[in-house]
């Protein structure tokens, strides 16, 4: 079969999902620039001019050869950043979005997530008392409601009960590996996997069945002790191979960045992502 002639033009690599904005906005900008003069000349021509820019960027995600280089080259790293966290529609840290907040409410920043989860018998110290690991019974009870959840609605209730709406205005949807949460067309919010998904919404329901605070956390304190609780798994619920905590470097289109990830060394499936600055040893926000 002979492909079209749009077949042939548009360039996977680049559009649809992989589109990269900060390379978008930089060819608008260029498309912009090259055809004003020309609008300014002969409108016909510069509107046409300009439509088959639009054309080509929508088609092959850019107007310049080499954007993606450019891009990373001059863009400040800070910027690219701001980006890459709107193309992946927020954050891999679950910023779920409380409804009504009450004052005098937790700060997240303020909030000790590993004191909190050693309180509620979550997390415990490791034999040679230097760091802290999951407590063994919190892990069977645990990973029994992550089998629960994954054999249900697969955590779309739960979370529901999270942020206080009916469990019909919940959806999720696959970007990759990767999963969100919508309520009706609003994003709530995206895991590295189904799989990070399900144990954040059994880890949820454990906590707030052994502590009566849980239900008085601000949505995104929860976010983050959830997520905390996922870089702590040695063993993956899905199946039982060996969870690793590491760092390695991530190459996007525009950028390169650390990241600390937690990923299953047998199925590969990953629960636990946050970007890292390997300079002063702090996660980015």
């Amino acid at each position: 079969m002979i492909p079209s002639l749009l077949e042939r033009v548009r360039n996977p690599e680049y559009v649809g999902e992989n589109r990269c904005l900060p390379c978008t906005a930089v060819n608008l900008a260029i498309a912009g620039a090259v055809t004003l003069p020309v609008v300014v000349l002969s409108p016909p021509v510069g509107v046409a001019a300009f439509a088959a820019s639009l054309a080509l960027i929508y088609l092959r995600g850019y107007l310049v050869p080499g954007t993606p280089s450019l891009t990373k080259r001059y863009f400040p790293d800070w910027l690219l950043r701001r980006f890459d966290k709107a193309e992946r529609t927020g954050s891999v840290r679950h910023v779920l979005e409380p409804s009504d907040r009450e004052s005098g409410e937790l700060d997240a920043a303020a909030f000790d997530t590993e004191t909190f989860l050693v309180e509620v018998g979550a997390l415990r110290a490791d034999d040679a008392g230097a760091d802290v690991v999951l407590d063994a019974s919190f892990e069977r009870a645990w990973f029994h409601r992550i089998d629960a959840v994954r054999g249900g609605d697969g955590g779309v209730g739960q979370l529901a009960r999270t942020v206080g709406v009916d469990a019909e205005r919940v959806s999720l949807s696959d970007h990759g590996s990767a999963v969100a949460a919508w309520l009706d067309d609003d994003w709530l919010g995206q895991w590295e996997s189904r799989e990070a998904f399900a144990a954040d919404m059994a880890a949820s329901a454990e906590l707030d069945d052994r502590t009566d605070v849980w239900s008085r956390l601000p949505v995104d304190v929860r976010g983050q002790v959830l997520g905390g609780l996922r870089a702590c798994m040695a063993h993956c619920p899905a199946c039982g191979g060996t969870v690793d905590l590491g760092t390695h470097a991530v190459e996007s289109c525009c950028r390169s960045y650390d990241v600390i990830a937690a990923s299953c060394g047998h199925c590969e499936v990953r629960y636990f992502e946050a970007e890292y600055d390997a300079t002063d040893g702090a996660f980015v926000d």
